[in-house]
């Protein structure tokens, strides 16, 4: 179980008590100013921490509000009347809701309610919220119509481009009206009069093509993409808050095109041609009915799915227990059976015995029952076999719908890209032909919202850094147009994005002269890197080689952005080669990320998955097969030597450096990420899964290479590791020991730390996190207790609360001061006070840091420690 589901579990617990607990005080109807109300208020102090460690905003929130109401009922400043004992209750039952919501894994039940009863017992009530205005019921159709818009644009732009390649059917023809006309009907309904307008323009030239008096030539292609644009750009403008510039270009063009009456040919066509109605025959074969769906609920959805697969998977066990049961009690049966044949003559002479006649029929009904009950256990097992098959089929094709229902055209969100690189270029003052292909190409929405800012930064370096101005392009006999493209391209699972460009490409004696200066490479590294070696080098964090900051460059951070959006998505970006001037940038990621293939393996007696997708070859090697160069081992594959390492080298768990054997033999992954290759080691290859990569809250979600979690049958989380970041962030060390069978290893003294915290949540928490970084770690409810495994334990260091029942974490530290074993002990106090007394009282006791818990931070946690140790 991963650190998050082990502190959830231990929060789960620990709130079941706390709630109890606050209910008994209720229960005996303290008054205010009762002492009562002082357990009542730690408690819900407690239970707010517990709610943050874990990220439970909203029980958070709700138990900071009942430690406010329990501060002023004790201080009598607030009645504990009926009213507040209501409002005290059923703050708790929404607690309870929303940690059952939480353990099935669930959004939290609204406590919208709970808190606003809390708030009008603190304060007076809120003024009654204004009635809907004409103005505000404007903005809201606005609103609709700034998404209707663009869904119309791209649905335009995608036929446009069927258009530049053949000449389009009736059907297309008719959509392409369709949408003009409602787009012209949405832009009159918001009182947008130049939309409108330049709607009932492109309406006739669709029109006038459909007649047969114009056709898509270049002529009319520039002038329907260039009033698309003018639309594009003016409705920008309204969103940003800002006055639209008149679109007096694309107007002059519609005049020059349809003539001064601006295209009355648009009287002509019958309504039913120019809107066709989505019910009519005419409509073309494949065409569906759609509706708006809120994207949050189909993520939801999706969620919900993979938990159906992942206990249809758990109904495994169910079956297996089932079937080990069926077989115990033939067991019994048959040995029964041995019994009864070997007693048979015993039993018949005992049977003519008054006292044993009731043994008998004892015997003769548990023989009965037991041939009963074993005939049921075949029954119950065959139809949970055949329940458990059905549920699995049915959550596996519910998952597929849902996975298909997220797809959507890349059109959708990079379809804003074309303004973008018209500002862009227009800002730099150059002239760019932006070509796109591939925005009919069907991926997941979120897979394309999280590349949507990767892409807009390689577009956009692709202008500034990669477009030579007008004077050097002709310097250099290049056209004077640059040439900046996007392809979007899917392949079997994997979506590609190629950014391309004509311009000056990457500059690798630059690359390595900036890499060298920021201590990236050596000089003699510098002169024997490959092209592919030193151009990834651009994909560090603060990396350029601008020679002067400007709003678009210099800065070096736009392609880090890239590569950790991109590594998040378990994929890869890189360069690629190409024939002409220029550069190429490739990313690679999974069309969908609603389900990944991923293989399970096991270190340290955990279990990690790891995607297919980065994984090249699974392998087992000899020890003798394993090669030490210049002390750091590696394998050769494929007349390649590939670095190797163990899995829990690279996470820093267990052992860390050593290499588990079975028998004579190494299980090895080889791991790819662009041109470079990684040989890991785990201790077992365990299974294949089909699982939703759900994302990881709290401290493990800063850890780079962990890409997510998945559920287990068994109800544990795997960690997902990130193969692209485990190889980029490996570093070889020497000579590894091997554990070979029947050796011992000498290992480093392992460091005791002492967690002092009345909260089940934090110790669980901090007990997590300290042992997965090698610690081993000894828990204490409160001072007291402390103080007992203190004289018990041999301790390194503690880590205190300081609010806590019994004795608190100052007086602990007093205590410790006072006594010459522990007086020298490293403390640190982690509390969620931040009062400036607290702290300067803790540090003239003696507390070596103070780390507060709002602002708690597991690794500074962590460097804390080692520099006190």
């Amino acid at each position: 179980m991963d650190i998050n589901a082990k502190v959830f579990a231990a929060f789960q617990s620990e709130n079941k008590e706390q709630l109890e607990a606050i209910r008994a005080i209720m229960g005996k109807t303290p008054k205010s100013g009762d002492d009562a109300f002082n357990e009542a208020l730690r408690l819900a102090h407690t239970m707010k921490a517990g709610a943050r460690v874990c990220g439970l905003e909203g029980i958070q929130e709700l138990a900071h509000r009942l430690e406010t109401l329990f501060t002023h009922i004790r201080d009598s400043t607030l009645a504990a009347d009926g009213e507040a004992g209501a409002v005290i209750t059923s703050s708790l039952d929404a607690i309870e809701d929303a940690m059952a919501s939480a353990s099935k894994g669930e959004p939290l039940a609204d406590m919208t309610m709970a808190l606003g009863s809390i708030d009008r017992l603190l304060q007076p009530p809120a003024a009654a919220p204004k009635r809907p205005t004409r103005e505000s019921t404007r903005q809201r159709v606005l609103l609709a119509f700034q998404s209707e818009q663009q869904e119309h644009l791209a649905g335009l732009r995608s036929t446009l481009e069927k258009a530049a390649h053949g000449a389009l059917n009736e059907v297309e023809l008719n959509e392409m009206l369709r949408l003009a006309h409602t787009l012209k009907g949405g832009a009159r309904i918001s009182g947008l009069p130049p939309i409108e307008t330049l709607s009932h323009r492109l309406e006739s030239i669709f029109a006038r093509v459909k007649s047969g008096a114009l056709s898509f030539d270049p002529a009319v292609m520039e002038t329907v993409n260039l009033t698309l644009n003018a639309i594009e750009d003016w409705m920008a403008a309204l969103a940003a808050g800002k006055t639209p510039a008149e679109p007096s270009q694309a107007f002059e063009a519609l005049t020059n095109l349809l003539g001064p009456d601006g295209g009355a040919i648009a009287t002509q066509v019958s309504p039913a041609e120019a809107a066709p109605s989505v019910s009519a025959p005419a409509t073309a074969a494949g065409q569906f009915d759609t509706v708006r769906l809120n994207a949050e609920h189909l993520d939801r959805l999706l969620r919900s799915s993979g938990q159906l697969v992942t206990e249809s998977l758990r109904q495994d066990q169910v079956s297996r227990a089932l079937a080990e049961l069926s077989h115990d009690i033939d067991e019994i049966d048959r040995e029964w059976e041995s019994v009864r044949e070997v007693s048979a003559a015993h039993l018949h002479r005992l049977s003519a015995t008054p006292e044993f006649t009731r043994v008998l029929h004892y015997l003769e009904f548990v023989e009965r029952q037991a041939r009963i009950i074993s005939r049921q256990a075949r029954q119950v097992h065959a139809l949970q076999q055949r329940s458990s098959r059905s549920v699995r089929v049915l959550g596996q094709e519910l998952q597929e719908n849902v996975r298909k229902a997220r797809m959507m055209p890349a059109e959708g969100v990079f379809g804003v890209f074309r303004k973008m690189v018209r500002d862009v270029a227009k800002d730099e003052n150059k002239r760019i032909e932006f070509r796109v292909t591939g925005l009919e190409v069907q991926a997941d929405r979120m897979v394309l919202q999280a590349l949507k800012d990767p892409v807009m930064h390689m577009l956009r370096n692709a202008i500034s850094h990669g477009i030579e101005t007008n004077g050097q392009r002709k310097l250099a006999g290049k056209a004077e147009v640059g040439c900046v493209s996007l392809q979007i391209e899917a392949v079997g699972n994997r979506l590609t994005i190629r950014v391309d460009d004509d311009g000056r490409g990457l500059d690798l004696s630059r690359i390595a002269e900036v890499g060298v200066r920021k201590g990236l490479l050596t000089p003699a590294d510098a002169s024997t890197r490959s092209p592919e070696e030193l151009s990834a080098l651009i994909f560090q964090p603060g990396f350029s080689t601008a020679k002067a900051i400007t709003d678009l460059s210099g800065r070096g951070m736009g392609l880090s952005v890239v590569y950790e959006a991109v590594s998040r998505l378990q994929g890869e970006v890189r360069t690629a080669p190409k024939a002409g001037p220029g550069m190429c940038l490739v990313i690679s990621v999974p069309l969908s990320i609603s389900t990944h293939r991923l293989l399970l393996v096991s270190s340290q007696g955990q279990t990690f998955a790891v995607p297919s997708s980065g994984i090249q070859r699974l392998i087992r090697i000899k020890l003798t097969d394993v090669e030490t160069v210049e002390g750091k081992p590696l394998v050769v594959w494929e007349n390649q030597s590939v670095p190797l390492v163990s899995l829990a080298q690279v996470l820093g768990i267990g052992g860390g450096s050593e290499f588990a054997v079975e028998g004579t033999q190494l299980s090895v992954m080889i791991l790819k990420s662009g041109t470079r290759r990684l040989a890991v080691a785990v201790d077992a290859f365990l299974a294949e899964r089909e699982a939703i990569i759900k994302n990881l809250d709290g401290p493990v979600a800063d850890i780079s290479v962990l890409g997510g979690g998945i559920m287990l049958e068994d109800g544990s989380v795997a960690l997902v590791l990130n193969t692209g970041e485990l190889i980029e962030t490996f570093k070889p060390v020497y000579a590894p020991p091997i554990a070979k069978t029947g050796e011992t290893t000498l290992e480093e003294k392992v460091s005791t730390v002492l967690v002092v915290d009345d909260s089940f949540t934090a110790r669980t928490l901090e007990k997590s996190i300290l042992e997965v970084h090698g610690f081993n770690v000894i828990v204490a409810i409160d001072g007291s207790e402390a103080l007992s495994k203190l004289r018990s334990e041999e301790i390194d260091l503690v880590i205190s609360d300081i609010q806590m029942p019994r004795m608190d974490g100052l007086t602990l530290l007093q205590e410790m001061k006072k006594d010459e074993r522990f007086a020298r002990l490293p403390v640190i106090l982690v509390t969620s006070m931040n009062r400036a007394a607290d702290q300067e009282r803790g540090l003239a006791l003696g507390a070596d840091a103070y780390l507060v818990k709002q602002r708690f931070d597991h690794q500074n946690l962590l460097d804390t420690i080692k520099q006190l140790l």
